[in-house]
C-alpha cells in the first residue's frame, strides 16, 4: 500500500494517526503486515517482540509469517510473575507522563535474534527501553519494525544501530489530514 493509502486510512480529527483502523479491513491489513515484512528473513529472525498493546497485534502477526515466537513488552505491573523473573525499565513517553515497560526474561532464550515490532515511535522512549530490556535478557536484536516514526535524532540513531524498517520513513510523514472518514 503506498503512504497517501496508509495516510487517508489512519489519519484522525486529533492530529494524531490512528493505526488500529489499518486492522479493520482484511486487505488493509495483509498489506501493512506485507509492507513490514518486506526486508525480514524468516532464517533471520527467532522471534518477535509487541510493544503493549497495539504493537501486540501486527508483532504477533509477524512472528506468525516469520515461523517465529512472539515475545510481549509489557507495561509496568501488568505480567503475572514472580519479581526475580521481571526485569523493567523507566521512560517518560510522549505525552510526557512517567511509564515503565517490562519483560520476562525466561521469554527471550540468550542469544534470540529478536525483531521488535510497534505501530508508531514519537519520541522512541518505549522504543530504547524495550531495546534496553530485550538486549539485558540477552536477545540480539535483529531490527526495528513500525509504520511510521516522527522527525527526530533517535529514530535515526536506532536506524543506524539496529536498522529501522518504517513503511514510512520518519523523513517524509508531515502532520495527520483532518477530515478522515476515520475521526
Amino acid at each position: 500500500m503506498d503512504w497517501p493509502a496508509y495516510r487517508d486510512r489512519i489519519s484522525s480529527a486529533e492530529y494524531r494517526y490512528n493505526v488500529p483502523a489499518l486492522f479493520t479491513d482484511a486487505d488493509d491489513f495483509a498489506a501493512f503486515v506485507d509492507d513490514l515484512l518486506d526486508p525480514y528473513d524468516p532464517d533471520d529472525v527467532d522471534q518477535v517482540a509487541g510493544i503493549d498493546a497495539l504493537g501486540f497485534v501486527p508483532g504477533a502477526v509477524l512472528a506468525r509469517e516469520l515461523d517465529a515466537g512472539f515475545v510481549t513488552v509489557r507495561k509496568g505491573g501488568k505480567l503475572p510473575i514472580a519479581d526475580e523473573h521481571r526485569i523493567s525499565g523507566d521512560l517518560v513517553d510522549y505525552t510526557g507522563e512517567q511509564k515503565t515497560l517490562e519483560l520476562d526474561v525466561r521469554m527471550v532464550p540468550e542469544g534470540s535474534r529478536v525483531l521488535l515490532v510497534d505501530d508508531w515511535m514519537e519520541t522512541a522512549a518505549q522504543m530504547t527501553t524495550a531495546l534496553d530490556l530485550l538486549e539485558r535478557a540477552g536477545a540480539e536484536i535483529a531490527g526495528i519494525a513500525v509504520l511510521g516514526a516522527e522527525e527526530n535524532e533517535t529514530p535515526r540513531e536506532l536506524d543506524e544501530q539496529y536498522g529501522v524498517h518504517s513503511v514510512r520513513p520518519w523523513r517524509e510523514l508531515g502532520e495527520p489530514e483532518r477530515g478522515s472518514d476515520y475521526e
